[in-house]
């Protein structure tokens, strides 16, 4: 009886030694199985705070981002604002002084004009006679160049000279008819003084017989043989328009009291650019 006691004991202390390990190694594993779902845990622990950092780090940058841009952009608002306040000013002091040169402008034009208008509109009727007596016998350029008389229309009555001759001589590829200006104004202040003082005939006021030359217009400038046969054909003129006088003052009483004036021995020439040459 006694050794199946043993026996009875020894195996209740195996069985409940079994149970011990078993517990025990059920501990372990739940321990290991506790850790490891620890362990599986931590990443997302560990993902949830470098998300949450991220989501800091985000909106200290924005903090900063927003705070950068807000500074400069008063600061352009504000030069915009001065340049236009500037702006402003230029425009309003160009308007002013503007006004003001306009006001002194107008009161000179109607308050402070010394001058009078004095300026008078001149016409003339001009009337060019070619010398046709002036021919070959007088030049050998007279199937080239011509000798002209000038007339003005309603004041020179006799279509010959008899007062002091004046010869126009163009320029380079001048025209005769560039004497009528001259000869024009020169007719019509003639014209004035014996209106105003009759008797300036007596004192040898007794006006002027325009000639002029047409000399085909030809470009002296260019051409030096040019200007040798213009120059001949011009002294010729002047011997011929100098032997029309004798006949002429005979028949042209220029004085009032008998007076007989000298027969001109020289010509005026009054040379245009070239022509003076």
């Amino acid at each position: 009886m006694p050794t199946k006691k043993k026996h009875t004991f020894a195996s209740k202390s195996s069985n409940t030694q079994r149970r011990e390990e078993a517990s025990t190694s059920a501990v372990v594993t739940s321990s290991s199985g506790s850790l490891a779902s620890v362990r599986e845990r931590s990443p997302a622990s560990n993902t949830s705070g470098s998300s949450f950092e991220d989501s800091t780090g985000r909106e200290e940058q924005d903090t900063r981002g927003s705070s950068g841009i807000s500074a400069p952009t008063t600061e352009t608002h504000s030069r915009s604002l001065v340049s236009f306040v500037r702006a402003r000013s230029a425009v309003f002091c160009l308007l002013f002084l503007s006004s003001i040169i306009g006001l002194l402008a107008a009161r000179s034009y109607f308050n402070a004009q010394p001058d009078i208008p004095s300026c008078v509109m001149s016409y003339s009727r001009p009337r060019f006679l070619e010398q046709t007596l002036f021919d070959k016998a007088w030049t050998r350029f007279s199937a080239k160049y011509k000798l002209y008389l000038y007339r003005e229309g309603g004041y020179d009555v006799f279509d010959e000279p008899y007062r002091i001759p004046v010869l126009f001589v163009p320029g380079n590829a001048g025209s005769p008819k560039q004497a009528r200006s001259i000869a024009s104004a020169t007719t019509s202040a003639f014209v004035d003084l014996m209106g105003k003082d009759p008797s300036a005939v007596d004192r040898g006021q007794i006006g002027f017989d325009f000639f002029t030359v047409g000399l085909n217009e030809e470009f002296t400038a260019l051409h030096g043989y040019s200007i040798l046969e213009q120059a001949d054909f011009v002294n010729d003129a002047i011997r011929y328009i100098l032997s029309l006088y004798p006949k002429t003052r005979l028949r042209h009483k220029l004085s009032t009291n008998g007076t007989e004036y000298a027969l001109p021995t020289s010509v005026i020439v009054i040379g245009h650019s070239m022509g003076g040459v």
